[in-house]
């Protein structure tokens, strides 16, 4: 049986209908942002720096040394002759000159044997001039015949062995004189007692040492020079060096002796440089650390400002592509405002001056217009 009601057809959407329904699909709420998702890092402004090229300049060249200091005369003073002391002027630390009296002997004996030498030069000289007269008072006799020829030439050999005699006496007299003046121990330069070995009442030998004697107002600096630096050292090299007795001064000098030869136990050779010590603050014996001048050598530098110091780290902050580049670096030395950089740095490299606390590597910069 046909259905008496047949269905209608459908009717097409208005085309205006459409175009609202595509806008509010477009103006649906989107997805939420879901909670605790990472926010993008905001890169910070650029920080404003100053900069300058590294560059190349002429750098001092220096050989760390050590030594010892001495005296540039050093004695331990013997005596000559022997007897018992009898005076000794002198204390550790006296200061003396050239012929002061060191120690004093006991002079008697001394004493009488110059005076028994100088009667006998008397006697002998008077031995002499007595056969000198009969020389003469016989020449003519003799040029006459009226003595003979073997008595005038004993004459002249009774002359002549007196003549010898006085030699004999004079040179008695002169080594009791030297016997009485090594009695008297004196000082053979000028200098400090560094120690005083005898007191009074002692009797010393003719080989014994009575004191020891430092001249200070010029020492010597002993150096010793590796094997591979000896071809460095020159004869009136500048040596600059520092003794622990005075850690914020620095005392001069001057190589005044090199050695022949290199030792062969410690393969080094030993120089010595020459200090003025006029105002006596160096004493023999200090041990002095320094540096040897060799010179000038071109080199790298930055100035000094562009330098950071931490620890014993050094850094530079170079800039590169705008960028800081942080670089750890080898320093060597230094001349007025300039560090000479050994490595982490190339001539023509920008690096930054007096960088800010907050500099750190990878950070953006504003390079500030030069004054």
């Amino acid at each position: 049986m046909l259905n008496p009601f047949p269905p209608k057809p459908m009717k097409k959407p208005h085309p205006f209908l459409l175009v609202v329904l595509a806008a509010l699909a477009g103006c649906s709420p989107q997805k939420p942002v879901e909670a605790g998702a990472p926010t993008p890092p905001v890169e910070p402004a650029p920080i404003q720096v100053r900069t300058q090229q590294a560059g190349e300049a002429a750098m001092p060249r220096y050989l760390r040394v050590t030594g010892q200091l001495k005296g540039s005369q050093e004695a331990m003073v013997a005596a000559d002759a022997a007897g018992k002391v009898v005076a000794a002027p002198i204390e550790r630390g006296t200061v003396v000159k050239a012929g002061d009296l060191l120690i004093k002997l006991d002079d008697r004996s001394a004493a009488l044997a110059l005076k028994e030498a100088e009667a006998a030069v008397a006697t002998s000289q008077i031995k002499l001039d007595w056969t000198n007269d009969e020389l003469k008072r016989n020449e003519p006799l003799a040029a006459n015949k009226a003595i003979s020829d073997t008595d005038f030439q004993r004459l002249k050999n009774d002359r002549a062995s007196a003549e010898a005699g006085l030699a004999a006496a004079v040179a008695r007299r002169d080594s009791a004189r030297k016997m009485l003046d090594d009695t008297s121990i004196r000082s053979p330069f000028a200098g400090i007692v560094s120690d005083r070995l005898v007191n009074l009442g002692e009797y010393v030998r003719a080989d014994s040492q009575v004191a020891h004697l430092v001249e200070v107002n010029r020492l010597h600096l002993l150096l010793s020079i590796p094997e591979p630096s000896v071809g460095l050292i020159k004869d009136g090299q500048a040596v600059i060096f520092q003794v622990a007795a005075y850690p914020t001064k620095s005392f001069n000098g001057k190589v005044k002796f090199i050695g022949a030869s290199v030792r062969e136990t410690a393969r080094d050779m030993i120089v010595e440089a020459e200090v003025d010590n006029a105002d006596g603050k160096l004493k023999p014996g200090m041990f002095g650390a320094g540096q040897l001048d060799l010179g000038e050598e071109r080199a790298v530098v930055v100035p000094s400002a562009a330098l950071r110091i931490e620890g014993t780290t050094r850094k530079v902050f170079a800039v590169v592509d705008g960028r800081i580049e942080e670089r750890l670096v080898e320093i060597g030395e230094a001349k007025g405002d300039l560090v000479e950089i050994r490595r982490g740095v190339k001539k023509g490299d920008t690096v930054v001056l007096s960088p800010q606390a907050e500099a750190a590597d990878g950070m953006k910069v504003a390079v500030a217009a030069q004054p």
